[in-house]
């Protein structure tokens, strides 16, 4: 008889950044999530992370808050069977009327952590693999002055070269000139690889496609790929920049849902997709959606919010199971935060340029002691702060 759900317990969880982290169209200082704790009724507990923001997973954080805390009252004394807990999910979201993506994403994960932690094997060894297949990470740098985004591609050569660190990614603004200097000189201080994100910063596809080639003529192959040049809901401008860009492109935004990666396949939109678990609704979908994408011909990376390395170690073991992985953008864990949540330090998993998961069973991740006792109200926030 398989394990029951005893009980799933929500909480609200802002954690300051450690800089303020720009994009085209906003600037995060804060991470705004949602952390789940799931109990088994033979005492196993597995953990979970929202990540919500509502123009990338089109929920807040409380909507997922929400979301989690009413599903919570549904899944109590449930088996703990992955397809079970999402058809439930499914029809909660029928019954409210709107969804939660991150919050799915969150239930899903602890829902994983626990199934692992249960069989004594690693999520990704539960998704099939024998072995971690490796793909780079990238590091990345938000919008900041052209100096100021130099001396931080110089910083981070030196400061994760002994992590075998190959490939960063630069977010674009949307100011074609400004883009191109960006590009050329942190291609002049770094020597690896780079990837792009636009984050939809250009409305006209034709000055997507003029700063792209001119990037491509300066630096070639060394660029591997860019993201979401074009607005969301525009597939056709995203397709007639990927049928004419150098550089492969990839959608993000637009391939949010499941449903939205199959719609970007049968346009031939995109070259690849960037799947995140928060947007999609957690490992169970993602699973789902490099199917879809695969089938497709199209190629794969995974990319997160602002998470914490409970929800990055998620990612990380979903990545290392899926074949046809070219790239990960999986960094928020290491440069966002001050404060770890987890035990183990996030650097850990960051080998050969490569995110790895750990042979622990679940996530591999086991909670700072100060972060249980904050979740079980023997301390309280300020004093974390303060002490922290």
């Amino acid at each position: 008889m398989s394990a029951r759900i005893r009980d799933l317990r929500v909480f609200k969880m802002d954690l300051a950044l450690r800089e303020p982290f720009r994009i085209s169209f906003k600037t995060y200082t804060c991470a705004r999530n949602c952390f789940v704790v799931l109990e088994t009724d033979e005492g196993v507990y597995g953990y979970g992370e929202g990540s919500p923001d509502k123009p990338i997973t089109g929920d807040t954080q409380d909507e997922a808050l929400l979301f989690i805390a009413t599903a919570a009252k549904k899944l109590r004394g449930k088996p703990l069977d992955i397809e079970v807990i999402h058809r439930l999910l499914s029809e909660l979201e029928r019954e409210l009327g709107f969804g939660s993506q991150s919050g799915k994403a969150a239930i899903d994960m602890a829902c994983y952590d626990a199934l692992g932690k249960l069989e004594g094997k690693p999520v990704y060894k539960l998704l099939g693999a024998e072995k971690p297949e490796k793909a780079p990470t990238t590091l990345t740098i938000g919008i900041k002055s052209i100096e100021e985004t130099v001396e931080t591609a110089r910083r981070y050569a030196k400061e994760y070269e002994r992590y075998g660190l190959r490939r960063i990614k630069l977010k674009l603004s949307g100011d074609p000139d400004e883009d191109l200097e960006r590009v050329i000189r942190v291609s002049e201080v770094f020597a690896g690889e780079l990837t792009l994100d636009a984050n939809q910063s250009y409305r006209d596809p034709e000055k997507a496609i003029a700063i792209l080639e001119k990037v491509y003529e300066s630096i070639g192959e060394r660029l591997i790929l860019v993201e979401q040049p074009t607005p969301k809901e525009d597939l056709e401008a995203l397709k007639k920049v990927s049928e004419r860009s150098p550089i492969p492109v990839f959608a993000d935004e637009s391939a949010a849902t499941l449903e939205d990666v199959v719609k970007v396949a049968e346009a031939k939109a995109a070259s690849g997709i960037n799947i995140k678990l928060q947007k999609v609704g957690g490992i169970y979908y993602a699973v789902k959606a490099a199917e879809k994408a695969r089938e497709a011909g199209l190629k794969l990376m995974v990319g997160c919010n602002e998470e914490t390395h409970v929800a990055i170690s998620a990612a990380i073991n979903f990545a290392v199971a899926t074949p046809g992985m070219v790239c990960v953008d999986l960094d928020s864990d290491i440069l966002l935060f001050d404060l770890s949540i987890t035990r183990e330090d996030p650097l850990e998993t960051f080998i050969e340029g490569a995110r790895l998961p750990r042979d622990s069973p679940g996530l591999g991740v086991e909670l700072s002691d100060w972060f249980k006792a904050l979740l079980d109200g023997k301390i309280k926030l300020e004093e974390v702060t303060r002490s922290g």
